[in-house]
């Protein structure tokens, strides 16, 4: 187990009605103007968008809006809100969404410290760096990302078409007010990626090269039971509140990095799955079941002493078998029963030579990737056609 310090400064704030606590956080931006990122209709349709205005006009409080943000928000998006807030001297930003809606106010809070707008870009290129941002918070709607207590944003460059992410410190929001009701009405696909996107955080950091790292190991398969046993119920009744809250719950605890403290996690699948969405525009969970299993694979060919043990943990725990091969065939069986796809084809792509080499290209632009094994041109080659 590794040494490490471990901060997250993002107030939870859970529960039904929740969203009448934001009167007190928007206090300290009295008579200052914020912006309020937002996607398309939900949250009119829920009522948190004119109970956000209310608030604000309570508080003397001018709101700027940067709407419309779409799943795997565009630079576009970014860049816009960006020049709302130079212009209109915005103090706080508030976003009113899913991960993606997170993702662009976090993006949109960095840049706007940034004085050049050709500087912003090179930031998810590694070739630039910010420095503070415009402080935010959050009102979550959907259970899946746990954008809303970390510091990461994920952005599409549809001009280059390139999706990268850069984090922060001090993009980590100030507050998330997580009200479990408003997850009720996402509608059924989007709802089982979520939940996939939760599985894969919590196997991402699971498997992991570092040794002797019991009690995270075993938080992480804990959340996992959790959010297999609360989907089921959730397919069951979609309305229940306390599988909502448990998934909602289980989003948070996925990515706020309490469970890759003491060891490093492999994230290989997601940095792969980012052009099979930019490419082919795949819903992010989907995306990422359609190569899980091949990752797994080589992962077991080429690290088998690391994988060998952490599949028969899991799979003991989890499934009640332990056989490696077994472990992976059953957590196939898995994603398929929610109906995601666990190969290329499933998600309907077809891949040729050319466009391999094009996501080969994408994936591995930023240098190292993957932790459990090394994955150099060849053996993402590999994985892709393993996945096919």
């Amino acid at each position: 187990m590794l040494n490490f310090t471990y901060v997250n400064p993002t107030k939870i704030i859970f529960g039904k009605d929740q969203i009448q606590a934001l009167n007190d956080e928007l206090k300290p931006y009295q008579n200052e103007t914020i912006l309020l990122v937002y996607g398309q209709s939900s949250i009119k349709k829920l009522g948190i968008y004119e109970t956000i205005l209310a608030i604000a006009k309570s508080l003397n409080i001018t709101v700027e809006e940067e709407a419309g943000v779409r799943p795997n928000p565009d630079l576009s998006s970014v860049l816009s809100g960006r020049k709302t807030c130079i212009d209109k001297e915005v103090k706080f930003i508030l976003a009113a969404g899913g991960g993606s809606v997170i993702d662009c106010a976090k993006a949109i809070a960095f840049s706007a410290t940034i004085e050049n707008e050709d500087d912003v870009w090179p930031i998810f290129l590694n070739q630039n760096q910010a420095t503070h941002a415009i402080p935010l918070g959050v009102v979550l709607t959907l259970a899946a990302t746990g954008s809303e207590s970390n510091g990461n944003a994920v952005i599409t460059n549809d001009k280059t078409a390139e999706k990268r992410i850069a984090g922060y410190p001090f993009t980590y929001p100030k507050f998330a007010i997580i009200d479990p009701t408003y997850t009720m009405s996402v509608d059924t696909h989007y709802a089982i990626a979520g939940v996939i996107d939760i599985t894969m955080h919590v196997l991402e950091q699971y498997f992991s090269p570092t040794t002797r790292t019991e009690t995270s190991d075993y938080m992480s398969l804990g959340i996992l039971k959790s959010v297999m046993e609360n989907t089921e119920r959730m397919r069951q009744d979609p309305n229940d509140y306390d599988t909502r809250a448990n998934l909602s719950w289980a989003a948070t605890v996925g990515l706020n990095w309490i469970l890759q403290q003491g060891k490093v996690g492999d994230w290989a699948t997601h940095r792969l799955s980012y052009p099979i969405t930019q490419y082919f525009g795949t819903t992010h969970g989907y995306a990422l079941t359609s190569i899980f299993i091949a990752w797994m694979r080589l992962a077991l060919k080429y690290n088998p002493e690391i994988m060998t043990w952490r599949l028969q943990r899991l799979g003991k725990e989890i499934f009640n078998v332990s056989d490696p091969e077994t472990v992976i065939e059953t957590l196939k069986d898995y994603y398929q029963s929610l109906g995601a796809p666990t190969s290329l084809t499933d998600a309907k792509i077809t891949i040729d030579d050319a466009i391999v080499d094009k996501m080969v290209d994408h994936a591995l632009k930023l240098g190292h990737l993957g932790n459990v094994f090394t994955i150099d041109p060849d053996r993402a080659k590999e994985l892709y056609h393993l996945a096919k």
